[in-house]
């Protein structure tokens, strides 16, 4: 089984044209090396097809106000989200990359871009059906989540609608006896420390470091 077999098996989806599948995994690193096609024009497809699919899903699950519905869909295409559901599937493992980027771990923003890449392709070779079947199998249980805890409006989706091309990271660590633990946790945004919290546990501390951070950011 080659490695294209396999990412159709982890897609679920065979291919009639096996290179728009190939070609969604064109990073333009190796596209410019290799004097080919990168999947650029696919992300910039599968960015509007995704949404598409979203916003019909959203509409179909909930009956809420339009401002409620887009931080919903917001939050199910944000960067983080697509490079998490691209990290469980492990699909990032089969991009091709160039001499010089191979080297380095693949990052959030191309593991988004992976996702969007993938759903043009899906979209151009099966249909929209074909893609909203991969969305379902990444998004389902996040939308399923949504129906049982609702949208949090709290400092960390802030933060991240603020700043929706970077990867937030939270550095948190806990401290002190089992029995009463503190959590400290500080903000990382492009390598530079950013705001910092404490908390009795990893969610009030990462809050925390949140609402500090979007203050610095307002301050700037």
């Amino acid at each position: 089984m080659n490695s294209f077999d396999k990412v159709e098996k982890i897609i679920g989806y065979s291919f009639k044209n096996k290179n728009l599948l190939k070609n969604a995994f064109i990073h333009s690193s190796y596209a410019n090396e290799s004097s080919i096609e990168s999947n650029e024009r696919l992300e910039f497809l599968g960015d509007s097809v995704l949404e598409l699919i979203c916003t019909e899903e959203l509409f179909n699950a909930f009956d809420l106000p339009e401002g409620k519905m887009t931080k919903y869909r917001a939050s199910l295409v944000s960067e983080s989200t697509l490079a998490f559901v691209i990290n469980e599937l492990k699909l990032h493992e089969y991009l091709i990359r160039g001499k010089g980027e191979s080297k380095s771990k693949v990052t959030s923003a191309e593991k988004c871009d992976l996702y969007e890449a993938i759903i043009g392709a899906l979209y151009l070779d099966g249909g929209i059906a074909v893609a909203k079947r991969f969305f379902d199998k990444t998004h389902g249980q996040l939308i399923g989540k949504l129906k049982t805890e609702g949208y949090e409006d709290n400092a960390k989706n802030v933060l991240q609608e603020m700043m929706p091309k970077e990867r937030i990271v939270y550095s948190t660590t806990k401290h002190g006896e089992d029995h009463n633990p503190t959590y400290k946790c500080t903000i990382i945004i492009a390598g530079v420390n950013m705001g910092y919290g404490e908390g009795t546990n990893k969610r009030s501390a990462e809050q925390m470091a949140a609402k500090n951070t979007i203050n610095m950011i307002k301050k700037a």
